[in-house]
């Protein structure tokens, strides 16, 4: 009985074998054509086959969210003519304004909107001097002519967390609020220590990473009264905690944290805005902005924007600026500099190259080229997509543009400049 099932259960097997083997394969999908345009932008706007492109996608786009690899000059560029021709297409469909979200946090953009009103964009690298780790992103001369505009007229919306070192800034901030000498003389020594941190590297030392409760306690005592001191308090207060999240080894909900504060941030300014479903253009970096599930494990802004957009009957557009090659610039403290040019290190674009069969001399040293990426998606779906490394799936997937080039520049620091030297 026992060798009469066995003999059958193996019969049974290999006829299944047999007829699986003798099913014949399924068809290949249909290969997609994988389009490589031409694109060049300046402040007067897009122009090429991929500049074409672009301002169609933008017609109907409430949301024009621009995701970086940081430290290039490229991106802001392209992020300055993108307003140009998004400003155009709201004039003509009497949409209202542009506005403009940066990863910066909201303190910090106020501070920047006064020094751009005092003297311009001079100005700003004059009130960096000193001090060139007091922000990211605006510190460099592209993204601060970028954002020039939107300052002038209230249009700028800082949404992120208070950089770690931005209470360089925002103590004297502070200090210009109170009269009380001995608040004073607190707030110019954190600051000073914080520099002396700062310039030498010593991100440990620094407020964000040791200040405690008490200590915020202490200053909203030390300015009971004043809402606009109390606020820049509570969000200092806020980015803290969230850095030492990540100083204390919790990255999970480091991001989980920050992402919810810029979501809220940005609601708060969107809600704000005196036009209904206001055209919004984002710059900051493709982790934020992408859609779905980011390489740190959370779901980030990025992905509230397509069903904003099309509750209010139009679409978010997400374009992706990673380089395949060239140099960036690289916060890289030192005696002598806060940042540094280093050559670039792809880990994004040429894997999902490599994946199509595309040879990555296609993309063009001395230019720039726009790659629709829908194309791409459907002919790696499968264990081709599975494969790729995080960061390249996530692009893939996250957004609808890639502008991309083998021959990135580098973005200009105010250092750079001899205006924000240490």
């Amino acid at each position: 009985m026992v060798r009469t099932l066995i003999v059958a259960l193996a019969a049974a097997a290999l006829f299944s074998q047999a007829g699986f083997a003798a099913e014949p394969a399924p068809p290949s999908p249909p290969v997609e054509p994988v389009e490589i345009l031409p694109i060049a932008f300046s402040p007067d706007g897009l122009s090429g086959p991929g500049g074409e492109r672009l301002r169609t996608a933008m017609e109907q786009a409430q949301f024009i969210a621009l995701g970086e690899d940081h430290g290039f000059a490229g991106s802001p560029q392209l992020a300055e003519a993108l307003a140009h021709d998004a400003t155009a297409i709201s004039e003509r469909q009497d949409a209202g304004p542009l506005y403009h979200a940066v990863e910066v946090g909201p303190d910090t953009v106020t501070w920047v909107a006064a020094q751009l009103e005092i003297g311009g964009l001079d100005a700003l690298g004059m009130g960096l001097n000193g001090r060139p780790w007091a922000m990211p992103f605006l510190s460099n001369v592209e993204d601060a002519k970028l954002a020039a505009p939107f300052a002038a007229e209230g249009r700028l919306w800082g949404i992120d967390q208070e950089f770690v070192g931005s209470p360089s800034l925002l103590f004297d901030v502070l200090a210009g609020r109170t009269k009380d000498r001995a608040t004073k003389a607190l707030l110019a020594g954190w600051r000073h220590k914080d520099d002396s941190a700062l310039v030498a590297g010593k991100f440990d030392t620094i407020f964000t990473a040791i200040a405690t409760d008490k200590d915020f306690a202490d200053l909203r005592t030390r300015f009971k009264g004043d809402s606009e001191a109390l606020k820049m308090i509570d969000d200092l207060a806020e980015s803290t905690h969230i850095y030492q999240l990540n100083n204390s080894g919790q990255y999970l909900q480091n991001n989980e944290e920050r992402s919810a504060l810029m979501q809220r941030y940005f609601l708060a300014a969107y809600r704000a805005a005196p036009v209904k479903a206001p055209r919004v253009l984002f710059k900051m970096g493709l982790n934020h902005i992408g859609r779905g599930t980011t390489p740190t494990s959370i779901v980030d802004l990025g992905s509230i924007l397509p069903g904003l957009a099309a509750a209010n009957g139009k679409t978010a557009l997400t374009v992706a600026y990673v380089p395949l090659g060239g140099s960036v610039r690289q916060i890289s403290p030192s005696p002598t500099a806060f940042t540094k040019v280093a050559p670039y290190e792809d880990e994004m674009i040429g894997p999902i190259l490599d994946a199509a069969g595309i040879a990555r001399e296609r993309i063009p040293a001395d230019a720039h080229v726009l790659i629709p990426l829908a194309a791409l998606r459907h002919n790696l779906a499968g264990k081709a997509l599975r494969e790729l490394p995080a960061y390249a799936k996530f692009l893939l997937l996250g957004a609808d543009y890639l502008v991309t080039t083998r021959g990135a520049e580098p973005a200009t620091h105010f250092e750079a400049l001899g205006k924000a030297a240490p």
